[in-house]
């Protein structure tokens, strides 16, 4: 099989095939064979039929499995032997009129994904990176958490106060105060006067008690959006009364702190390590888009589709079959161009730098990820290597050396600030 390769547009390739006769008649002559052992005539046993009724019985038909699998060998072997990535199973054309003693001639046409060139990232970049310290705010926040998780409930009968935590039933209501379907939500809890529930609702839900209905208004959180309306039945009203920040309070939350101020070093440091973690993800970020914005790069439509169709499909599967494709699509376009051209981008990276996954790469992650298990760590190791996480974990290391590997040329500008330019951090690990 001879196949030679012409580049058309910049997604297009056209394989042109030849296949001598000599190459198919070994092949056509088994399946012939094998036919007249399996087929039934009239007159003739299995295997002796005439070869001149077996070509005019079957001929044409064995000839046509020999140009589909003549195609499809040509297919992948041309992909293999150019080093293409299709993006779509290509089209026939230009097949040549085929019959015993006649080579065999067509063109393959297909899409495949487009070679990146990427911007000159090693002659240096600029990027800017936000670093965030903790404050004492988050750390008062963090141990405000700790102490809800510690209390002791109290169930209270004489009228809901500033504070109190509402559990109950909760339904949205239409514009008309119907119920929606599919709304009702048991057992839920909200606390009156924190966040959304603050203000004009906490003056409707102060005085409510277990076995009473309420109706509010959460006002809305985006300016298109609308108001929620919400009924919620009262099931119980809890006062939640919250231990003391003391140096016993700090050894109920674990034996290792002595103290309370060992407690508040700790969740510090906590909060700041997760800062941390978040800047760096948030740089990794930063370089990827500064890759996509300088690389000049046009994703085919091909792709485009094909991403917007599964993402459709999945939309879908989560909320049913009442879906506006039209909408699912021009809504996520954008991410869909930025997310394939980064895949682009980084599978180029990839293969021009030459990055790969060791098994010492392996073997310091499932360290680091079971430096902190309880139990047998050799055990989580061995759990971590099975075929349902080590793909993921392959996929994490290899994603670090990409970002290294652009840190490496890119001049960082770094901004200092608090989290409280963030809305301070919630997040702690007691």
């Amino acid at each position: 099989m001879d196949i030679k390769i012409e580049v058309g547009k910049p997604h297009e390739r056209t394989l042109k095939v030849h296949v001598d006769w000599a190459e198919l008649e070994t092949g056509f002559e088994k399946k012939i064979t094998k036919l007249n052992k399996q087929v039934k005539r009239p007159g003739f046993r299995p295997g002796k039929i005439p070869r001149k009724i077996m070509l005019q019985a079957y001929g044409r038909s064995v000839l046509a499995e020999l140009i589909d699998e003549s195609i499809k060998a040509a297919y992948y072997q041309g992909i293999i032997d150019h080093q293409l990535s299709p993006i779509d199973p290509g089209g026939v054309e230009d097949l040549s009129e085929f019959d015993r003693g006649k080579d065999l001639e067509f063109t393959l046409k297909l899409q495949v994904e487009p070679d990146v060139q990427i911007f000159d990232y090693q002659s240096g970049f600029m990027v800017t990176k936000t670093e965030y310290s903790a404050t004492e705010a988050d750390v008062t926040h963090a141990l405000e958490h700790l102490q809800e998780r510690f209390a002791e409930v109290e169930i209270r009968d004489d009228g809901a106060i500033d504070g109190d935590m509402l559990k109950g039933d909760l339904v949205y209501l239409d514009a008309e105060g119907l119920p929606i379907e599919g709304s009702h939500v048991e057992n839920r809890y909200i606390k009156i006067g924190d966040g959304v529930f603050g203000g004009k609702v906490s003056e409707i839900l102060i005085g409510s008690k277990a076995g009473e209905e309420v109706t509010f208004d959460i006002p809305a959180q985006a300016k298109d959006a609308d108001d929620l309306h919400v009924k919620m039945q009262i099931k119980a009203v809890e006062t939640h009364v919250l231990p003391e920040l003391t140096d016993d309070f700090a050894q109920q939350v674990d034996p290792k702190f002595e103290t309370l101020a060992a407690l508040k070093e700790s969740t510090l440091a906590d909060i700041q390590k997760q800062l941390d973690y978040d800047v760096a993800r948030a740089l990794d970020q930063t370089l990827a888009n500064k890759l996509v914005e300088e690389t000049d790069l046009e994703v085919p439509q091909v792709m485009l589709d094909d991403y917007l169709d599964k993402l459709v499909e999945r939309v879908r599967e989560e909320r049913g079959a009442d879906v506006d494709e039209a909408e699912v699509r021009s809504q996520n376009q954008e991410r869909a161009t930025w997310e394939l051209s980064w895949y682009l981008i980084r599978k180029k990276l990839i293969a021009t730098q030459k990055l790969a996954v060791t098994d010492a790469d392996v073997d310091a992650k499932l360290d680091d990820l079971v430096a902190q298990m309880p139990g047998d760590q050799e055990k989580m190791k061995a759990k971590y290597r099975d075929k349902q996480y080590l793909p993921q974990i392959k996929d994490d290391i290899l994603e670090k050396k990409i970002f290294s590997h652009l840190e490496s040329f890119a001049q960082i500008k770094v901004k200092e600030a608090t989290s409280k330019e963030i809305g301070g951090y919630h997040a702690h690990s007691h």
